[in-house]
C-alpha cells in the first residue's frame, strides 16, 4: 500500500466517525435516515412483516468476498438494512407471535445514542454514570418485591443469564469454596424445579458442570401450580441420598399458562427439611419472574377504588396473580425481562438478589465490590460478562421512568384485555380454546380441522393417521395465517407449537399460540383480526374437503421462549 492509498483509506475512515469536535449526533440521525430509506415501501398498519415474509437475502453473494478497501458508506449501511427485510413488526396489532415488545421510541433512541460512544458497564472509568443508573434501579424494584436495603442486582443477557447467576450463587451456598476448588468428588449438586419452569434450566446446569441429569423436575401439570410438599420431597430424597441440593427454581409465571409457583409454602417447606436433615444452609430459592414481575407495579393498586377503570372481573384477575407474584418477597432472587413486558428492546435482563454480598462474592476469593467506592474505582468483579453493553441499563430506565406506575398498569392490563377478547371471539370461529384457565398475556388454540375430532380430548385419543393429519392441517393455517403462501390480507403471525401435547403412544399433537404484544390492540382490533382469521380458516377448510393435494407433513422442532 502505498502512502497515498493510507491517507486516503485514512481520511475516508475519519468522515465515518464522530468528529473529536463535536458528538457526531446529527451525522448518526442522518444515517439512521439512510437505513430507513432501505426499508420496504411503508404497508398496511395490520401487517406484522416488515415487506412480507420470506425476505429475499441474495443480494448477499456481493459481499461474500471481503472488499480490499472502503465500500459505498450508503449502499453498505443500506444493504444490511435489507437483512431486516421480512422482520416481524413487533408493533403491529396482527403480530401475536411471542412475548417481544414493542420497543418505546425512547429506549430506542437511547440504545442508538449510547452506542455512539461505547460504554463499558464493568467499569465507571469507562462508562460514567451507568452503573449508577443500574443501581438505582435495582433499588426501585429491590423495593417492589418487599426486600430489606441489602439487596443487589446486576444487568445480563437474559433470563438464562439469570439462572446462571441464581444456580452458582446456589452452589456457594451447598459447596463453600467450590468456585476455587472445582466441585468436591461425589454425586454433583442438583438443581430442583417444576415442569412448568423454562428448558434452558438444564442447559445452565450443563454450563456450570453439573451435567443436564442435575436438574430435577417435579411434575406439574399445565393450569396448575406445584405442590410444596411435593417439590420438598424431592429435595429431601436427594439430601437422603448424600446428594447436595444448591438452587430451588420456582416458575414465577411462564408465557404459555402463567404457571405460577407459591413461594411462601415452599420457602416454609424447605426450611422443615433444613431442621430434619440440620443442614447449615437453605437451598437457594430463585423465583424466575422474567414473564411477570410487571404485576408487581400493582402491589399497591387500590383494587376497591380501581382509579384505572379496570372493571370488576379483569381487577380480579390482576389482583390474584399479583398475590402469587409479589411473594417473591420469600425469594432469594428473581430476574425481570425488560424485552418481554418492559418496552425495551433485545436483550435488557435484571438479576436480582435478596442479599448483595451473595452477588458480588459469587466468584471465589472476596474480590466482588462491597462498598460505593468513588467514581472510577468500580470495576464490577461479579459479573458473568467482563465486556458489559450499557444499553439494555439505560434503556430500562427510560422505560421505567418514561411511563412510569400506572403506565406499565395499563400496558399490561391492555395485554391482559386483548388476550381476553380474542377468548371470547375465536372459539366460534373454529378455534377451540385450550387455555380458559390461564391469567396471563398468552393463550392456545386448535384449529379444528372440518374432518377431524372435534375437541383436543378426542385428538389426543385418535390414532396416529389422525394425529397426523390433523398437524398438517395446523401448520398450514399457521402458514397461511402468517402470509407465507403470498396472501397479504390474511397475515396474522401466530406462534405453532409443534407438540403441545402427545397422543396415546406419545405422538406429538400441535397447537397454535396467541400472545398479544401491541398497545395499539383494542376490542375493535381484536375482532378485525378475528374475522380475519376466521376467513382464512374457512378457505383451507374447503381446501382440505374438495382440494386434489395432501398437506405438507408437519416439522417437529423445539419452540424457544
Amino acid at each position: 500500500m502505498s502512502r497515498r492509498v493510507f491517507e486516503a483509506v485514512r481520511e475516508e475512515l475519519r468522515r465515518r466517525m464522530p468528529s473529536p469536535s463535536g458528538t457526531g449526533g446529527e451525522e448518526l440521525a442522518r444515517r439512521i435516515g439512510v437505513a430507513f430509506d432501505a426499508f420496504p415501501p411503508r404497508t398496511d398498519p395490520d401487517d406484522p412483516w416488515l415487506g412480507g415474509p420470506p425476505g429475499d437475502y441474495a443480494w448477499l453473494a456481493e459481499y461474500e468476498d471481503l472488499p480490499d478497501g472502503p465500500r459505498d458508506a450508503d449502499r453498505v449501511l443500506g444493504a444490511a438494512a435489507r437483512a431486516l427485510h421480512g422482520q416481524l413488526r413487533w408493533h403491529s396489532p396482527s403480530t401475536l407471535f411471542n412475548m417481544t415488545p414493542q420497543p418505546l421510541l425512547d429506549t430506542a433512541a437511547v440504545t442508538a445514542v449510547t452506542g455512539l460512544y461505547s460504554p463499558n458497564a464493568l467499569w465507571d472509568f469507562c462508562s460514567a454514570g451507568v452503573i449508577e443508573v443500574e443501581r438505582q434501579l435495582v433499588r426501585q424494584f429491590a423495593r417492589r418485591a418487599g426486600w430489606p436495603d441489602t439487596a443487589g442486582g446486576v444487568f445480563s443477557f437474559g433470563g438464562k443469564a439469570g439462572l446462571l447467576y441464581a444456580v452458582r450463587m446456589g452452589l456457594n451456598r451447598c459447596l463453600p469454596g467450590s468456585s476455587r476448588t472445582g466441585l468436591p468428588p461425589g454425586p454433583a449438586p442438583a438443581v430442583v424445579t417444576t415442569a412448568h419452569n423454562h428448558d434452558s434450566l438444564e442447559s445452565v446446569c450443563a454450563l456450570l458442570g453439573l451435567g443436564t441429569d442435575a436438574c430435577v423436575r417435579v411434575p406439574a401439570p399445565p393450569g396448575t401450580r406445584a405442590e410444596p410438599d411435593a417439590i420438598a420431597g424431592a429435595v429431601d430424597a436427594l439430601l437422603a441420598q448424600g446428594r447436595p441440593v444448591a438452587c430451588v427454581v420456582l416458575s414465577g409465571g411462564n408465557i404459555l399458562h402463567n404457571d405460577i409457583d407459591p413461594v411462601r409454602p415452599v420457602t416454609a417447606a424447605l426450611d422443615r427439611v433444613r431442621a430434619r436433615h440440620a443442614l447449615p444452609y437453605r437451598p437457594l430459592v430463585h423465583f424466575d419472574t422474567v414473564v411477570t414481575w410487571p404485576w408487581l407495579f400493582f402491589t399497591d393498586y387500590d383494587f376497591a377504588g380501581d382509579p384505572l377503570g379496570l372493571g370488576a372481573e379483569l381487577a380480579g384477575r390482576v389482583r390474584a396473580t399479583t398475590d402469587l407474584v409479589s411473594q417473591v418477597r420469600e425469594a432469594d432472587s428473581m430476574t425481570i425481562d425488560f424485552h418481554k413486558t418492559g418496552l425495551a428492546p433485545y436483550s435488557s435482563s435484571l438479576f436480582l438478589t435478596r442479599d448483595a454480598a451473595e452477588l458480588h462474592h459469587w466468584v471465589e476469593g472476596g474480590r466482588g465490590e462491597t462498598v460505593h467506592r468513588p467514581h472510577g474505582e468500580n470495576a464490577l468483579l461479579h459479573t458473568i460478562e467482563h465486556s458489559r453493553g450499557a444499553a439494555p441499563v439505560l434503556a430500562a430506565w427510560v422505560a421505567v421512568q418514561s411511563v412510569g406506575v400506572d403506565g406499565f398498569r395499563v400496558y399490561l392490563a391492555n395485554l391482559l384485555m386483548a388476550n381476553r377478547a380474542f377468548m371470547d371471539l375465536l372459539p366460534s370461529r373454529g378455534f377451540e380454546l385450550l387455555t380458559p384457565f390461564s391469567d396471563g398475556v398468552a393463550s392456545v388454540y386448535r384449529p379444528v380441522p372440518p374432518d377431524g375430532p372435534a375437541d383436543f380430548a378426542g385428538l389426543l385419543d385418535a390414532e396416529p393417521p389422525v394425529l397426523e393429519a390433523a398437524n398438517n392441517y395446523t401448520h398450514a393455517l399457521f402458514r397461511l395465517l402468517a402470509g407465507y403462501e403470498g396472501n397479504p390480507y390474511s397475515r396474522v403471525v401466530l406462534g405453532h407449537l409443534p407438540a403441545y401435547g402427545r397422543g396415546r403412544g406419545g405422538e406429538p399433537v400441535a397447537a397454535l399460540r396467541l400472545v398479544p404484544g401491541s398497545v395499539f390492540l383494542d376490542e375493535a382490533a381484536c375482532s378485525r383480526i378475528a374475522e380475519r382469521m376466521e376467513q382464512v380458516k374457512k378457505a383451507l377448510d374447503v381446501a382440505v374437503l374438495f382440494g386434489p393435494e395432501e398437506l405438507n407433513g408437519t416439522p417437529v422442532y423445539h419452540v424457544p421462549e
